[in-house]
């Protein structure tokens, strides 16, 4: 994995999962049945990055539900 990605996969997928951070609000559960949903939506945000390859974004896969 480039060091570079994994912030960015990580803050894309939290946000997808758990929605904008409002500390005006309560904090609400996330929906887990989401989680491939948002790796796949924060793995396409990575694809779209000038002169990413195939190579950065192939580590990032999900197992389980």
């Amino acid at each position: 994995m480039d060091d570079r990605d994994g912030p960015n996969i990580t803050a894309t997928f939290y946000e997808r999962l758990f929605g904008k951070f409002d500390a005006t609000q309560p904090l609400k559960f996330p929906d887990l049945t989401k989680s491939a949903e948002a790796l796949h939506h924060a793995v396409n945000k990575l694809k779209e990055g000038k002169d990413v390859t195939h190579l950065r974004w192939v580590p990032f896969v999900h197992y389980g539900l």
